[in-house]
């Protein structure tokens, strides 16, 4: 049974003693400088019991197949609030890849619940404050298993257990990438499964969950509305929402997909696309979201990256908002070569959505959903102008210390410097033992 600690986080919020600092509020102070890892925070053991499990149900999981409990992965999301203190996201859990059936995972703790976690960062150590679990109308904890077969392949205990004995689906179940608070107290989170926008109560209670048109979940323990476009039931396995982008006045806000959608299979003519969809919505009555627009951006051409990489490797892992109609993107690619040898990279982009053509409603889209994601398809030949982008920072090449392969938090904290996060798989999986991080970054240039 889980500890009910959300009460300290949710009082914290709401008293307004974690005023969140937004960067529009920031001076440039100039750039000619050379990027600088200002700290670097790092999560010492911290077992999953101060998540409320079990000495029991931990060992279990080590049973099970899980190596390690004393490295939680609380970095997935990340937004500073005031001072040393940053709120950040777990994503669905303790996974471990599958041979049979292709694609499948193991959840080796299965009873394991997404949390948001409020964290204070001080003499190079991250220390957690308080963790606010998610939970349906029926006060149950979410968890994180496929929510159905359709969508993911479905999870099983342990590397071994046979495919006919495989976890439960389970519609209420969320696979949290990012967060965001919201200015009438409570949450934005995205997730993957859906790919989904969901809101969440100062207490933790999921009180709407927005899915593509089509999806509406009839089992869920909580509110769904499928208002979201429905071409975005296209999205490759396990590459749902990784971002959500809020505006200063926190009434918009963007979402875009972790990669190109359609088949990566051979042959497919979306395989090697680099297109990704941005999604602009009006939160500003967050039960009532409205999408009011759907906009493209190319990500890097393959070259930006070490050898080694394929388009299908690239991926957008966070989103900041810097001012109206620019964002700040985490463009990523975590490619293993052999012997775990890092080939992938990570990259800043300044995203411009100015001059971008809204897709909403375009005739040609409309006729073919996919039409934009086909890499024969010439965007100029049908109107359609995507958001302009610079990188800002090439982490690899300017920060080579930074050696975590999968970076998915941002916040930016004034324009000259921003915090990044890293996703250490609860240190198992391709890189094992790797502790949770969060890095404070000066840019090299401004953010302007």
């Amino acid at each position: 049974m889980k500890k009910t600690t959300h009460a300290l986080l949710a009082s914290v919020l709401a008293a307004g003693l974690l005023a969140i600092v937004h960067p529009a509020a920031a001076e440039p102070q100039g750039g000619g400088r050379s990027a600088e890892i200002i700290r670097e925070y790092t999560l010492p053991l911290f077992s999953l019991e101060n998540f409320g499990y079990s000495p029991e149900e931990l060992a279990t999981a080590q049973a099970n197949g899980l190596t390690t409990t004393k490295l939680p992965a609380i970095g997935s999301g990340l937004q500073q609030l005031n001072g040393n203190h940053y709120i950040s996201i777990t994503d669905r859990g303790p996974t471990i890849d599958r041979t049979v059936p292709a694609g499948s995972k193991a959840f080796p703790l299965p009873q394991f619940n997404p949390m948001i976690v409020l964290f204070q960062v001080t003499n190079d150590q991250i220390v957690p404050v308080n963790f606010l679990p998610i939970v349906n109308d029926l006060g149950l904890e979410v968890t994180g298993l496929p929510n159905g077969l359709f969508d993911d392949a479905p999870g099983y205990l342990t590397l071994t257990t046979p495919a006919i004995d495989r976890l439960p689906f389970n519609q209420d179940a969320l696979d949290t990438e990012d967060v965001h608070t919201l200015p009438g107290g409570g949450f934005i989170l995205v997730e993957e499964y859906g790919p989904s926008v969901v809101i969440v109560s100062p207490t933790g209670n999921v009180l709407k969950r927005y899915t593509p048109e089509g999806k509406t979940w009839p089992e869920a323990n909580y509110s769904v509305s499928d208002i979201l476009p429905p071409v975005l039931m296209e999205r490759r396995a396990n590459r749902g929402f990784e971002s959500i982008a809020v505006s200063a006045d926190g009434r918009t806000a963007y979402s875009v997909m972790q990669s190109p959608l359609g088949s990566t299979a051979v042959g497919s003519p979306y395989r090697d696309s680099l297109l990704v969809r941005i999604i602009r919505m009006d939160i500003s009555d967050p039960l009532d979201l409205q999408v009011t627009g759907q906009f493209v951006v190319l990500m890097s051409s393959l070259d930006a990256y070490p050898a080694g990489n394929f388009p299908r490797d690239l991926k957008i892992s966070a989103a900041s908002w810097v001012s109206e109609d620019r964002l700040l993107f985490l463009e990523r690619t975590d490619k293993l070569g052999p012997g775990g040898v890092n080939w992938g990279g990570a990259k800043l982009i300044l995203v411009d959505l100015t001059e971008a053509t809204d897709v909403t409603g375009l005739p040609a889209v409309v006729a073919e959903p996919l039409i934009l994601e086909k890499v024969t398809t010439v965007l100029s030949d049908l109107g359609i102008a995507p958001a302009t982008s610079r990188v800002v920072l090439d982490v690899n090449r300017e920060l080579p210390s930074i050696t975590d392969y999968k970076l998915e938090g941002l916040s930016i904290l004034n324009a000259n410097t921003v915090s990044l996060s890293n996703d250490n798989d609860f240190g198992i999986g391709d890189s094992p033992n790797r502790a949770s991080k969060v890095y404070t970054i000066l840019l090299s240039q401004t953010l302007r």
